[in-house]
């Protein structure tokens, strides 16, 4: 029941969160992690804080172009259809790193290794995005991992 809670209140912070900043600054800013991720590992001098330096670097040139794009938004009147946008793609983004990361790091693992047929909202959600979405099918954080395996013994 906590759990169900936290993760309705969650939504609708998140949900207002999205509205309140668009589509344009949400994707953008979850493009830059991926992105400057990506690039701070490939590069070659990764020693001390280069790796650190690369990756802030990156992360404030891809939302730097997000702030450009931001502005043609503003200007074509699309500030609507940007609010939508960020409400959604808010939640959906707060629903997969919840249900695959947090819940089951708050939960020890119990959609996992729990086969009760006590069903909760979470365990709904999870099993709709992990039967849809292949990726998140057979995910559990390695922490989890061993606790399952332990449980299982």
């Amino acid at each position: 029941m906590v759990i169900d809670t936290f993760l309705v209140v969650s939504i609708i912070l998140i949900a207002w969160l999205g509205w309140s900043v668009g589509f344009t600054r949400t994707f953008f800013a979850v493009i830059a992690g991926f992105f400057a991720i990506f690039i701070a590992n490939k590069y070659p001098y990764q020693e001390g804080i280069n790796f650190y330096l690369v990756f802030a670097i990156t992360a404030l040139v891809v939302i730097l172009i997000g702030a450009f794009m931001l502005r043609i938004i503003s200007f074509f009147y699309l500030t609507i259809l940007d609010k939508i946008g960020g409400l959604i793609l808010s939640v959906c983004v707060w629903l997969i790193v919840s249900l695959n990361v947090i819940i089951p790091t708050m939960t020890h693992g119990i959609y996992a290794v729990d086969k009760s047929t006590h069903t909760t909202i979470y365990k709904i959600i999870s099993h709709i995005l992990q039967s849809n979405i292949p990726v998140f099918k057979n995910y559990i954080p390695q922490s989890l991992e061993i606790k399952e395996v332990k449980h299982q013994k």
